[in-house]
Parts: C-alpha cells; sequence; structure tokens
C-alpha cells in the first residue's frame, strides 16, 4: 500500500481507534475490556446508520408477500414486475440499498481494529508501538498514556478474564493448536444474528437468486470461522460485541425472525415487534391488490377504447 494511503488510513481510522482504547484501557486496566467498551461506544454513536438498516430490512420482510403476489400476477413479464416492484418500493418509502450502508462502515472499523492491534502489539512480526512512540506518533494532546508505563513499556494486551488468551494481538488456537473459543462462539452469533433477520414466514418462491442469499445465511459463518480464525483474538471480541449487540436491536426491532423454527420454545415468547410487523405485511398486501387491480382497470379501458376506435372505421366503410 503506498504510504500516503497508508497514512490517510491512520489519520482516519486506526490511530483515532488506538486513542480510544488507550483511553479506555487506562480507565479499566483491561485490554479485553477496553475492546468491549469502545465497541458499544461506535455501535451507540453509529446507532441512527444501524437502526435505519434494521428498519429496512424489516420493511422489506413486510412487503416479501406482497412482492410475491407481483411475481405470481406478471410471472412472464420481468419488466412489468419489476415496474410495480419499485413502485411499491416508491409508496412504502422503502430505498432497498439502505440495508448495505452499515457494511460500509462495519467492515472498514473491522480492518482498522485488526490494524490498531498490528501497530500496539506487534502482530504479524511487527514491531509493538512503545508508550514513547505512542506519544510521539499516535496519541492525540488530550489523552495521556496509560499511567504506571515507563516510557520503553508497551501496553499490557491481556484480558484477564480469557485466560487461555495470553495476548489479545495473538490469535485463539486453543483447541488442537488450530482454532478456539473466540472464532467459534463469533461464528455461532454470527449464525443466530443471520438467522433472525430472516423473515418468520418466508414467502414460497422459485428466484435461485433468493434460494442462494437464504442458503448463505448457514454458509457463511463456517466461511467465517475458516478464513478468519488466524485473526487477532482482540478483534473477534470486537466481532461478538457488536454481534450481541445486532442481535438485541433485531430484537425489538424485526421479533425473533427464523430462530423459532430451531429454537421452538422462542414461540411462546413474543417481542415488541411481532404485532406491529403483521399489521404492515398486511397492509402492504392490500396495497399492491389494490395497485394491481388499478392497473388492470386502466389497461382494460385502453383496449375497450382502442377496439372501439377499430369498430367505427369498419363501419365506415
Amino acid at each position: 500500500m503506498p504510504p500516503v494511503i497508508t497514512d490517510i488510513w491512520n489519520a482516519l481510522l486506526v490511530h483515532p481507534l488506538i486513542n480510544l482504547l488507550v483511553l479506555a484501557y487506562d480507565a479499566v486496566h483491561d485490554f479485553g475490556l477496553a475492546v468491549v467498551i469502545v465497541t458499544v461506544a461506535i455501535r451507540l454513536a453509529l446507532y441512527p446508520l444501524f437502526r435505519a438498516q434494521v428498519m429496512s430490512s424489516r420493511k422489506m420482510q413486510e412487503l416479501a408477500p406482497a412482492l410475491n403476489d407481483i411475481k405470481k400476477k406478471y410471472a412472464n413479464d420481468r419488466a412489468r414486475v419489476q415496474q410495480e416492484q419499485m413502485k411499491l418500493y416508491q409508496e412504502r418509502g422503502i430505498n432497498p440499498a439502505a440495508g448495505c450502508l452499515p457494511m460500509i462502515v462495519f467492515f472498514p472499523v473491522l480492518f482498522a481494529m485488526y490494524a490498531a492491534f498490528q501497530q500496539v502489539g506487534g502482530l504479524s512480526g511487527s514491531h509493538a508501538l512503545t508508550v514513547q512512540e505512542l506519544r510521539d506518533h499516535v496519541l492525540w494532546p488530550f489523552i495521556p498514556p496509560p499511567s504506571g508505563l515507563g516510557d520503553t513499556d508497551t501496553i499490557d494486551l491481556t484480558a484477564h478474564w480469557l485466560p487461555w488468551v495470553g495476548n489479545l494481538a495473538h490469535p485463539d488456537h486453543l483447541f488442537f493448536n488450530f482454532i478456539g473459543p473466540l472464532p467459534i462462539i463469533s461464528a455461532i452469533l454470527q449464525l443466530i444474528a443471520s438467522v433472525q433477520a430472516l423473515p418468520r414466514n418466508p414467502p414460497q418462491t422459485d428466484d435461485p437468486t433468493q434460494r442462494t442469499m437464504q442458503s448463505m445465511t448457514y454458509y457463511l459463518p463456517l466461511i467465517t470461522v475458516v478464513f478468519f480464525k488466524d485473526l487477532a483474538s482482540g478483534v473477534f471480541i470486537y466481532y461478538i460485541t457488536t454481534t450481541i449487540f445486532q442481535i438485541v436491536q433485531q430484537y425489538f426491532v424485526m421479533g425473533w425472525g427464523q430462530l423459532p423454527r430451531w429454537i421452538p420454545a422462542l414461540n411462546k415468547i413474543p417481542t415488541p415487534a411481532d404485532r406491529a410487523m403483521h399489521e404492515r405485511e398486511q397492509a402492504a398486501i392490500k396495497e399492491a391488490e389494490a395497485d394491481m387491480k388499478l392497473a388492470d382497470g386502466v389497461g382494460a379501458q385502453k383496449r375497450d377504447a382502442t377496439g372501439g376506435r377499430r369498430r367505427g372505421r369498419r363501419r365506415k366503410r
């Protein structure tokens, strides 16, 4: 990566993140807890953006039955299907791309967290920054370095409540020196959040794209474990914390989703979103049916008018 890009990357994300981590570490003297505190602070700061994502996903779920009706009615006219879908989106005030916006924030922060551990903890053989180097090149003037450390010391990256993890800059390979609890827990929580985000009563569809997306819900956590198990343990603490926050948020906005399919006991536990979602689904179906009837009526009138003109011309002959 060119030095200019690296400097911009550090200035915009990595160094501000290190400042927040150092500030939290100086308060709790546990880097694992510092990661949790900073993650919660980031989620709260970005709450409006993530709430917009969840609300967009919920509205798309509510429209799913109506969208399915449109696909069935105009099964042989793809252009008409797209036209009716866009019309329904506009009437309901939905932007289908809005659900992707938080990902633009989530992944840069995730990679910045990895870079922060790389710089502070000497990850991948790189030089671990000393307190003096942090003070001179990274920390803002109003952020004091951790107390009790000398200029040549480095920050202790231990999470004392995770005894099997000696250093959060190292990967978690507790089991067979291959994988540890943190990657496994993060994959399980990702699976829970993904299944929870699926509509509780999904419409029947033959769309291969939809079927592929539903399948990826179950495969993606496994892919995450296989390809990212060697990341720093601290990155998984960030990922686990932010996923728990997402699950709680989805509970209030979207309910249990498809989780009761795997945990039947959840069917007996109502959520704040159940009643509102059902009412909005029914409203979307009625609105779509009314629009289709209106469109069919206008089309019939045009056909009658065209037929009348043709018959009139024949009588003149």
